[in-house]
């Protein structure tokens, strides 16, 4: 006859045992007491024994209620885990997690996403710009399958499949430095201009500081922001000269600036996270 018990029944009945208390249960399970207690009383008439009672501890198991508690706290763990487990598969099998460190990660994947897309238009392509140990924790929740980085960043379980160098140039407003077209400027010469950089966190900027430094040149921008975004807006309007990928200055608002020196060359990794369980990162990773 047992085989037959209603779930919820057993359910309410672990919730009371858990909380002691009818109403805490029924506040979590969002059912009202009443219907609780009937259905405390119908599993109780199943076994044909007291399952709860009452102390000044609250309501708690009689001896064969604790039995039953015992068993069915280890029954719904295998449960929660078996739902998680569907879930996980059910992630895996609808999206594909892309995650970076840099902000150049968009120019280095952009083919490989049309392509993807096109092969697989169901398929949600969650994309996110964080810092490794953001990253790292998604990676742990089973929520990054992709990742580009600075080749000096670690992440365990990262493959590299492929990198790719990137030299940062100086770049300006085409109207508003028109002086400067044509022109091979030397680093002092830029130097007294405005300038407008990302702040001294970002990868880029760090970059350029080192470069400063090793020229023992002490130095302070003009404008900086954390938001790429932001700083080619002040750019494209005329507020100081900016550095960046010159892949990101192509419109006719931008120019890049000629110089007599070559900034370092920053190297990024793209590659995937071994231990994750989605199927579709070998797809993603033959179109790379």
């Amino acid at each position: 006859m047992y085989q037959n018990i209603n779930l919820n029944l057993l359910k309410y009945f672990y919730e009371v045992a858990n909380t002691k208390n009818i109403t805490k249960a029924s506040n979590n399970l969002l059912v009202s007491q009443p219907a609780i207690t009937k259905s405390i009383k119908e599993l109780e008439k199943e076994f044909n024994t007291k399952l709860l009672e009452r102390n000044k501890k609250g309501v708690i198991p009689t001896k064969e209620g604790e039995i039953l508690y015992n068993y069915i706290k280890e029954m719904f763990k295998d449960l929660g885990s078996t739902i998680n487990a569907i879930e996980k598969h059910k992630a895996n099998r609808n999206y594909l997690y892309i995650g970076a460190t840099t902000t150049n990660f968009l120019e280095l994947i952009k083919d490989a996403l049309k392509e993807f897309k096109r092969n697989y238009p169901n398929i949600h392509i969650d994309i996110v710009l964080e810092e490794m140990n953001v990253l790292e924790s998604r990676a742990k929740l089973g929520k990054l399958d992709i990742l580009i980085k600075n080749d000096y960043e670690f992440m365990e379980g990262f493959k590299k499949i492929k990198s790719f160098d990137i030299t940062d140039k100086f770049v300006a407003s085409r109207s508003s430095f028109s002086e400067l077209q044509n022109k091979k400027l030397v680093l002092d010469e830029i130097l007294d201009y405005p300038l407008v950089l990302l702040g001294p966190n970002t990868h880029g900027r760090r970059n350029f500081d080192s470069y400063l430094k090793q020229h023992k040149i002490n130095f302070k921008p003009t404008y900086e922001f954390n938001r790429h975004s932001l700083c080619k807006e002040l750019i494209r309007n005329g507020f100081g000269i900016g550095i960046g990928n010159p892949i990101h200055y192509t419109s006719k608002d931008f120019m890049i600036l000629d110089t007599d020196f070559e900034l370092p060359t920053r190297t990024f990794d793209i590659g995937y996270i071994n231990y994750s369980k989605n199927e579709l990162i070998n797809d993603f990773i033959k179109l790379l």
